[in-house]
């Protein structure tokens, strides 16, 4: 089984490479080096938004009605794969007669929106395949571990390495080099592994009542607003840093980066851990100890004065982090294994579908959270940080994640299952 959890957790890292460096640096890219308006740019994205958010359902139903001798997911993902690599390369290359004007704009628009459409299908697909190729929570919890360990990996050389990538090879030879290797561990993964062929035999429910079940789901509300208050925080965390850095703690980029490096490198040991202490506590509780960790760690934001004092903290959330990924998925699947003993059919496409449209509004949970600046604080910019940027950056780093991970831990422990095994 030790071969399946690494072609699995191989296949993560193979779309956390395209899919965390187009998050990371599609907007650096077409403002700073193209030239594209800001204002341009992000009528794309709010383009791009909106058809992100309809995508996701659509791809979950269409992948759970799928019946092919190869299974339901690992089609989609030999479909999506080259036309998501394709996208990608695009998007960091634009031909020269698109660089100017209105061209530039629907350029942008055009691969952007590519893009995302690939990077649903196979991300909706390879999340589904989860509860299926691992079955009971000491199994699913060490599988995860490895998924969890190589999507920090991928983060690491999306966020920190390819500055220096794009620098020597230019953002087309990145995007190049990115894409082969991502498209090489993909294969890799959807070569080792095989699909139950049982997950198929039962009819699937139609549109409506495929949904009907999912929405009238109390367990999975309760994970799903559970985890939405927990990536809300976590991507304040990594939104806010910079200027935490800056306003809080009086530091440079380079320390800026030794920050996040504490959380990183902190995360990606600990999902081993966290995956023994799933076995001795139980998926839940080990999952509310995740989440008690996270919420010291935003406690204590609001203290540091200095960079040896914040990096202990890092370290915390990080720990605490990685936590949460690794039991979040045990839990889930279980909610869909719940699901399949009531209806008969096992609909993870819809499952991790609609969790994905749930987890979109963090997005605009963090955009308020950075507008309540100027009326609380009189922070409106860079140029105009108004009389306290120090309290108005801690405030942001530790104030509403902690307040969110606190509502996420009530509704943690209302979850009905994960007990102990």
């Amino acid at each position: 089984m030790i071969r399946v959890r690494i072609a699995y957790a191989l296949g993560a890292l193979g779309l956390t490479l395209p899919g965390q460096t187009f998050g990371t640096y599609v907007a650096f890219y077409y403002l700073d080096q193209v030239g594209l308006a800001a204002s341009a740019f992000a009528l794309a994205r709010l383009v791009f938004s909106v058809w992100d958010a309809v995508n996701d359902p659509l791809f979950g139903y269409l992948s759970d009605r799928t019946k092919t001798p190869w299974g339901r997911r690992r089609p989609w993902l030999f479909l999506g794969l080259p036309p998501l690599l394709l996208a990608f390369y695009l998007t960091f290359n634009v031909p020269e007669p698109f660089r100017q004007g209105q061209a530039l704009f629907w350029y942008c628009l055009g691969t952007i929106l590519l893009f995302e459409t690939f990077a649903a299908l196979t991300w909706v697909n390879h999340a589904a395949l989860f509860p299926e190729l691992f079955r009971g929570q000491e199994e699913r919890a060490r599988a995860n571990a490895w998924r969890q360990g190589f999507y920090f990996l991928g983060l690491a050389v999306s966020i920190a390495l390819t500055p220096l990538v794009y620098t020597a090879l230019g953002f087309s030879g990145m995007a190049l080099l990115y894409g082969a290797l991502g498209g090489v561990l993909v294969l890799l993964f959807l070569l080792s592994v095989r699909e139950d062929p049982k997950a198929q035999e039962a009819e699937p429910l139609s549109f409506l009542p495929a949904f009907r079940y999912t929405l009238g789901n109390g367990a999975f509300w309760l994970y799903s607003l559970a985890a939405l208050f927990l990536l809300f925080a976590v991507g304040l965390f990594g939104a806010a840093m910079p200027f935490y850095a800056k306003y809080a703690l009086g530091l440079g980029p380079e320390a800026t980066s030794l920050l996040f490096a504490s959380v990183l490198l902190s995360a990606l040991p600990s999902v081993f851990l966290w995956a023994r202490l799933a076995g001795v506590l139980g998926p839940k509780g080990a999952w509310l100890f995740a989440i008690a960790l996270l919420a010291l760690g935003a406690m204590l934001l609001f203290w540091p004065q200095s960079l040896g004092q914040a990096l202990p903290v890092g370290v915390l959330i990080g720990v605490g982090f990685g936590g949460v990924l690794v039991l979040g998925d045990v839990l889930l699947s279980e909610v869909i294994d719940r699901d399949a003993e009531l209806t008969g059919r096992r609909r993870e496409g819809v499952y991790y579908s609609v969790y994905g449209f749930i987890n979109r509004l963090s997005g605009p949970l963090q955009a308020l959270s950075f507008a309540l600046l100027t009326p609380l604080f009189g922070y409106v910019s860079g140029e105009a940080p108004g009389p306290s940027p120090e309290a108005a950056f801690r405030f942001l780093m530790a104030g509403p994640p902690f307040l969110a991970i606190l509502l996420a831990l009530g509704l943690a422990l209302r979850f009905p299952y994960g007990a102990r095994g």
